[in-house]
This record gives structure tokens, C-alpha cells and sequence, in this order.
């Protein structure tokens, strides 16, 4: 098609741009005989995008939208041209069975019951989750597996329900809460100035980059997690970087020489694998510089307020909290009860190892 310009030449024009000159030239003529004294609310005289599906793929492309008003006129235009309802869809990027059902007058909003359409669903989550050891994404994963061909919902979309208040789950149920982020300033300067004054413990700057490649074990992760603020009693996290496993000792005193012994003497009654240590700035590990020395290995400490350089920790130190959280007394916590949560999270699927547990993990490096 071409169309004369002012100057007298022709200018070429688009697929696109064609087929919208051609429906607002028709769509002039229809409101000149109609005898329309004003214009319609909606705008209808430009098109603004055409969706156009793959080729091959014309009957099953679907755009999710509803139908709008100004959707709706614009399908009334292309009918009116003689075009079937099957290029009105490929044109407007719909299905041709919104188009059908709106011919036919019968055109609703699209309306789902979840209780009916996903019972069987929604039944195995109600019998499975389990804030503590099997999550939305754990659960979602293991009924695609057991029910072949049964509809299941994504996990954003089962989020989305819990969030609306859809499904029996509420917020407080879930496996993590959300806080509000504060927003902290990081001083560099003062954090250069502490890793000159302690010459004895390398920093974290200078750990060697294939320990953050996590394709080897041995590399811990050290920290203490707290029980009620006037308590002595802690507990002594110990994290695989590579396997995440988890290793939990009860420490009766905050006092650095004891805290060191009793990680050097845990570590060596349990045969633990250990090329690097990474601990913060506690009080508690001032001397674990000691522990490494006799082990044989370096030991890396984070930057103050720096807690995301231990990331694997600290995401690891809020799994405990599913069973022993804030605030709660470690007074009569046993040792034997921190070895049932060291084995249930260690045998807990995890999404980031294709939802196999830290367990299996660590046979392959053996």
C-alpha cells in the first residue's frame, strides 16, 4: 500500500501501520452512516498493538487479559470486515473461544472455585506442609512427582492464594517472616582500620577464591546463636560452605577460651573435615585463632555489621529457629535434642541441590 505525502512522493508503510489506516478509514465510514452525533467514551480509532502469535502456533496463543470495552469494539470492527474468528484472535492475541462466546452473547469473566478446581491439591498441602521441614516449594515439588497429569498451581500462584487469604494457610503459618530491612551505613575506612590493627587473623579480603566456588568441603562456617538475653547458655552453629551441613554444640559460658576448646573438641571427637574457618567478630571467638592453629588451618574473619560475607550461616542459623526460636530458653535444651535438629535439617530437601538433602550431597564427595 502506498500512500502520496504532501510532497508529492510515496512513503511506504508497515504491515501494522497498513491494517490500522484500513480499520479507521472503515470504522469513519460506519460512524458517518450511523449518523453518530458524538464519539463513543472509548478510544477506538487506533489500534495500539497488535500481538501476533508464532507461526504454527495461531490456535493456542492466549493472552490472559479480560476483555475491555475497548477490546471488545475493536473486535466488532474486524467481524464486521468478513474476518473469521480465528484471524480476529490471531490479530487481537486472544483465543478464539473468547471471541465465540462474546458472538454469542454469553461472554463472562473468567471465574475458578481453587476449593474444587485444585481439592486434590490443596488436600496434600494441608496433610504435608510443614513449616519446619517441608516448605511451599518442597511440598509443590513432591505432588507433580506423586500425581502425574492432577493440575497443580505454581508456587508463586499458591503464594499469591495465602497472601489473598484463598486457602487454609495465613502468613504466620509460613516458614520465614517478613522484616522490615534497616538500613545501615557500611564504613569502609573503619573496616580497614580494624583489619590493619589485628595483623594476626587474616581477614576476609584475603580468602582465596576457590573457597567461594563451594566445590569443596571442609570450609566452616562458625557462629553462635542466642537464647534469652540474661542467660549464659548458647548454642555453637557449624556450617559446611559446600554441603551446608549442620553441626550444633551447646556451650554452658560466653567465655573465648572455653568456647575454643569446646569447638577444637567437638570438631575432633566427630572426625569434622576442616580446611578454613570464617567466624565474625564475636567476643566469644576473640582467641579461636588458637583452635585453628592447631588444626592446621587459617582462620577468616568477616567485617564488622558485615553478616552477609557469612551468608550460608546465617540463612542456616534461621532454619534453627524453626525449632528453637527468638527469645526462647536453651537452659533445658540437650545436646541430644541439638542432634535431632542437626539431622532433620540435614535431611531436609533442599531447592538449591535440586531438592535433595545435605546428606546425599555429601556422599558424592566421598
Amino acid at each position: 500500500m502506498k500512500i502520496q505525502n504532501v510532497k508529492g512522493g510515496y512513503d511506504f508503510l508497515p504491515k501494522e501501520q497498513k491494517i490500522r489506516n484500513y480499520i479507521n478509514s472503515i470504522l469513519k465510514e460506519i460512524f458517518e452512516q450511523l449518523k453518530l452525533k458524538s464519539q463513543p467514551h472509548h478510544s477506538v480509532w487506533f489500534f495500539d498493538t497488535i500481538k501476533r502469535a508464532q507461526p504454527g502456533k495461531e490456535d493456542s496463543y492466549m493472552n490472559d487479559t479480560q476483555l475491555t470495552e475497548k477490546k471488545k469494539a475493536q473486535i466488532d470492527i474486524l467481524l464486521q470486515q468478513g474476518l473469521s474468528m480465528r484471524k480476529v484472535a490471531s490479530i487481537m492475541g486472544i483465543h478464539h473461544s473468547t471471541i465465540s462466546r462474546y458472538k454469542r452473547g454469553v461472554y463472562e469473566k473468567r471465574k475458578i472455585d481453587i476449593q474444587e478446581k485444585y481439592e486434590i491439591f490443596i488436600k496434600y498441602l494441608f496433610d504435608h506442609y510443614d513449616r519446619r521441614s517441608k516448605s511451599i516449594e518442597v511440598c509443590i515439588y513432591h505432588f507433580k512427582k506423586r500425581y502425574r497429569g492432577v493440575t497443580c498451581p505454581s508456587v508463586q500462584q499458591t503464594y499469591k492464594w495465602i497472601r489473598e487469604g484463598k486457602i487454609f494457610l495465613t502468613r504466620d503459618k509460613l516458614c520465614y517472616k517478613k522484616h522490615k530491612k534497616k538500613n545501615k551505613t557500611n564504613n569502609m575506612m573503619e573496616h580497614t582500620k580494624w583489619n590493619m590493627k589485628n595483623k594476626t587473623v587474616l581477614p576476609i579480603r584475603l580468602r582465596p577464591k576457590y573457597i567461594e566456588k563451594r566445590k569443596e568441603v571442609g570450609h566452616l562456617e562458625i557462629d553462635s546463636i542466642l537464647g534469652l538475653k540474661k542467660e549464659q547458655p548458647s548454642l555453637i552453629s557449624i556450617v559446611d560452605r559446600c554441603t551446608r551441613r549442620l553441626w550444633l554444640i551447646k556451650a554452658e559460658y560466653k567465655q573465648e577460651y572455653y568456647v575454643a576448646n569446646l569447638i577444637y573438641q567437638y570438631i575432633v571427637k566427630n572426625n569434622i573435615p576442616v580446611k578454613s574457618i570464617t567466624t565474625d567478630n564475636g567476643l566469644e571467638f576473640h582467641v579461636l585463632g588458637i583452635t585453628s592453629k592447631k588444626l592446621g588451618v587459617k582462620l577468616y574473619k568477616c567485617d564488622p555489621y558485615c553478616s552477609f560475607q557469612r551468608g550460608t550461616n546465617e540463612r542456616t542459623n534461621a532454619l534453627v529457629r524453626r525449632w528453637i526460636p527468638k527469645g526462647s530458653s536453651l537452659k533445658m535444651k540437650p545436646q541430644i535434642y541439638l542432634d535431632d535438629i542437626c539431622f532433620a535439617i540435614n535431611s531436609m530437601p533442599r531447592k538449591i541441590f535440586d531438592f535433595k538433602s545435605s546428606f546425599e550431597v555429601e556422599l558424592n564427595y566421598k
